[in-house]
């Protein structure tokens, strides 16, 4: 992974593409995956292709999408209100 410079401490904006977020339904620290944030489910919305679903979830402040195959969000049991646990594959720095 590249350095980008960014000295610690200083705040700075991440994009999180939906793609790289996965949803758990319980804490797991035996993955590869280090980043884990709680969230609330906000909404689920259809896409493109019949067989994926959108998922708009809360984590804190912030608003996350994960994109899940509709099969995921159903053995997961999503729906608005539900707890979660946000795993983040990678983010990319702006600015």
């Amino acid at each position: 992974m590249k350095d980008s410079g960014v000295p610690v401490g200083r705040r700075v904006r991440v994009r999180i593409l939906a793609r790289d977020v996965s949803i758990a339904n319980s804490r797991h620290d035996d993955v590869s995956i280090l980043n884990l944030l709680p969230a609330t489910v906000i909404a689920l919305a259809g896409e493109d292709h019949p067989s994926a679903v959108l998922v708009q979830l809360r984590a804190g402040a912030t608003t996350l999408l994960a994109r899940l195959t509709r099969r995921s969000a159903q053995r997961l049991d999503l729906v608005p209100g539900r707890e979660v646990w946000v795993q983040i594959k990678a983010v990319a720095l702006i600015g």
